[in-house]
């Protein structure tokens, strides 16, 4: 029965799909990538898909070598706000990286590893969801930790 349903709108769709045109033409993506920002993208773009898993945890691990020190300094500034950010982003995926080589060195193969791998995907998308939380809607993920050495205010 929903095979059939299925082949129905199937067949009714394929002649309305035909007709449906591509939002942006050809030309309209170059004009877009001959720009000094479309150039920059492209670029970034190719490099982070010709990286290996190594090349994103040695960048990852640099860029929070730079970015710890700078946002606890620029901390309860407005400035500090692109910094979080950054972090926000580069923590889950350091992190990511980081426990997904610890189980492929120490988890064995098959289904425990696949397990391992599911579980570690899901830690770091709510850490990500946590620190996105904790940055966008809260004091931000360096005056949270700077929170824990000040003293409690008293009334």
């Amino acid at each position: 029965m929903i095979a059939r349903h299925l082949k129905i709108i199937f067949r009714h769709n394929r002649n309305a799909m035909s007709l449906v045109r591509r939002p942006f033409s050809a030309d309209a993506q170059d004009k877009v990538g001959n720009t000094p920002g479309g150039q920059a993208v492209k670029q970034v773009t190719k490099s982070l898909m010709e990286a290996s898993v190594t090349d994103i945890h040695h960048k990852a691990n640099l860029a929070l070598a730079v970015a710890t020190p700078i946002a606890f300094v620029l901390s309860p500034s407005v400035i500090n706000m692109p910094v979080d950010m950054a972090l926000t982003v580069l923590i889950p995926v350091h992190s990511h990286v980081c426990m997904n080589l610890v189980a492929e060195d120490y988890v064995p193969p098959g289904t425990a590893r696949s397990s391992a791998k599911i579980g570690i995907a899901l830690v770091s998308l709510l850490t990500a969801f946590g620190l996105m939380k904790v940055t966008m809607c809260g004091p931000g993920i360096t005056e949270s930790i700077k929170s824990m050495w000040r003293k409690p205010k008293t009334e």
